[in-house]
Formats: C-alpha cells, sequence, structure tokens
C-alpha cells in the first residue's frame, strides 16, 4: 500500500515539477543573451536538450492528467535546441584545395602538462608534420626534455609571463615580427609564407567563472586580432562552447570565421574530482579561426593523448 501511494503521489507531483523546472532552466539559458553571469549554462545545452526532452516523455507516461504538462517540456525542448541551431546550421565555406601553395598546416593542443613531461604528447607533437604548433599549459622551454621539439622547431614565441602562461607557439621558420601581451595568455608572430602574409595567434582563454574576466579576455583578444583580420589565423582553448552567447559575440566581433563547429574536444582523459571516466568528449572549447585570405582545406580532431584536451589539425590555403 506504502508502494502504491508513493506511485500516485509520484505521477501527481512529478509532471508539475518537471514541467516548471525545465522551463526555468530554459528561460535562464536564453536570459544568458543578456546577463554574462547566466550564460555558462548554456555550455551544457545539449544535456538540458536531452533532459527537456526526457521531462516530456515521463510527463506522457504518467498518465493523461498530465499530458498537459509534456507540452510545456516540449516547449522547452524547442527553446534549447533553438540555442544550439545557430551553431548546427550556419552555412559551411567551400573547402580549398590543398594542391595550391603557399599553404599552411597548424596544429593546436592543450598539453596539460604542467610542470610535467609526457613522453606521448611530445611525441604526438613531434610527428604531427605541422608547420606550426600551438600550444598551451606547456612546462617552461629550458626543460631539457622540450629540447626535442626545439631541434625541429627552433622559433618559439611565448607570453611575457613563462610561468604564468605557458602559451607558445613553435615555427620552423623565423617571424617578420612578434607581439607579447602581460594581460592575457597568448602569443602572437607574424609571419612570411612564400611571399603571403600570416598573422598567427596562439590564446588560451579563462575558464566562464567567474564569468566576467573570461568576456574581457575576448575583447581584448579582438584588439590582438586588429583592424585587418584577413592574413589571421587563430586557435586555442576558449573555456567556451559555441552554444554560449560569450562565444557568439566574439565570433561577430572578432573578424574571423570558425572553422570547428561542434567538435568536441573535452575532456580526453577522467575529469573532476570523483575522476569520472572520458567516454567521450562533450564540450567543444577548443576553436581554431582563419581571416578570408587564408582557406580552410580540412580540420579534425587529432588522436587521443594523455592530455585532457583532444588536439585539432588544420590545413589553410593562402588565397
Amino acid at each position: 500500500m506504502k508502494l502504491a501511494a508513493f506511485v500516485a503521489r509520484a505521477r501527481a507531483f512529478g509532471p508539475p515539477i518537471l514541467a516548471r523546472a525545465v522551463v526555468v532552466l530554459a528561460l535562464a539559458c536564453w536570459c544568458g543573451a543578456i546577463f554574462v553571469t547566466i550564460d555558462p549554462l548554456n555550455h551544457f545545452a545539449p544535456f538540458w536538450l536531452v533532459l527537456s526532452f526526457g521531462a516530456a516523455c515521463v510527463c506522457l507516461l504518467a498518465g493523461r492528467d498530465a499530458r498537459g504538462w509534456a507540452t510545456y517540456c516540449a516547449i522547452a525542448a524547442i527553446a534549447q535546441a533553438g540555442i544550439m541551431a545557430p551553431e548546427l546550421l550556419r552555412p559551411r565555406s567551400e573547402p580549398a584545395t590543398a594542391s595550391s601553395v603557399p599553404s599552411v598546416r597548424i596544429v593546436w593542443l592543450n598539453t596539460w602538462l604542467g610542470g610535467r613531461a609526457s613522453d606521448d604528447v611530445l611525441h604526438y607533437l613531434e610527428t604531427s608534420d605541422a608547420d606550426f604548433l600551438l600550444v598551451s599549459e606547456l612546462p617552461d622551454e629550458g626543460q631539457p626534455h622540450l629540447e626535442r621539439l626545439r631541434t625541429l622547431y627552433p622559433t618559439a614565441i611565448r607570453c611575457l609571463d613563462g610561468r604564468g602562461c605557458n602559451t607558445i607557439i613553435f615555427a620552423k621558420r623565423a617571424p617578420t615580427a612578434i607581439e607579447t601581451r602581460d594581460d592575457i595568455r597568448s602569443a602572437v608572430g607574424e609571419f612570411d609564407i612564400d611571399g603571403a602574409s600570416l598573422r598567427l595567434i596562439a590564446a588560451h582563454i579563462r575558464r566562464p567563472n567567474p564569468p566576467g574576466p573570461q568576456e574581457q579576455e575576448l575583447q581584448t583578444l579582438v584588439q590582438i586580432i586588429g583592424d585587418n583580420p584577413e592574413n589571421v589565423i587563430l586557435a586555442g582553448d576558449f573555456n567556451s562552447t559555441p552554444w554560449s552567447f560569450t562565444l557568439r559575440r566574439f565570433d561577430a566581433t572578432s573578424g574571423l570565421q570558425r572553422h570547428t563547429r561542434a567538435l568536441p574536444t573535452w575532456p580526453a582523459q577522467q575529469w573532476s574530482r570523483l575522476r569520472l571516466p572520458a567516454l567521450l568528449p562533450f564540450l567543444p572549447i577548443d576553436h581554431v579561426y582563419a581571416g578570408t585570405r587564408w582557406r580552410l582545406v580540412s580540420v579534425q580532431r587529432g588522436p587521443r593523448t594523455s592530455s585532457d584536451h583532444y588536439p585539432i589539425e588544420a590545413t589553410f590555403r593562402f588565397q
């Protein structure tokens, strides 16, 4: 009798609670367009979409009296889908062919090395066949195990504060100019690629909590890109997904095209204090951008290493 009473109460009170919860959550996510403090909710939009759809199914199965609440859950699911739709529906640029020169191959990886060496990460970087390696969270370049990279990539452009930054551009050729700053974890180098101008930027944007500093760093990154972004290639760990209004604002003001489309890159290893297994990456937070003069040939997620991020491999052709 107690079990029957519990089931009856669950059917009576469960659907209204579920429906109200997912509707309030959907409203909060859309309010992220106005209030930056709420916007981090949108990084998990796919989960909220599944939750809202699941709540609608529960309401439908709860009986005829709960079907009205299923409608509210369905509206919440549509609202979450609306947040994700611009990323999934935005037009793709026609890929360029790799036959023409000049072209460049870029590899980006948040190495997650900190103060330790990892042979598989270094092996991947060494064998990536990239013209430029853009990395972050890499130990000081003076450490012995990095001499292998410096043999292949004699040019290293890094942040002003090496210990606090560790964002580096490794290049096989010498730059024509270097730009360093101490207000953002970024490295900037200008190169001549067989007569083509390339302004290459590596960036590691801080996490969204608290959200204000992340927004400020993205505004600083727009300044670094400059008023003539057509020769720019930018890659980095933005700690921000394309479902967020914060990243959308950056996309709209950067003057660049983002070529990573809903490409999950985190986690690649156990995550959180509970050491949860990384069955599949679910957060697309590493991104690659380019200006109009550098056309995308290909972009893909690289193999798993001992880093908690997957690398991104991209090839561009100058036009």
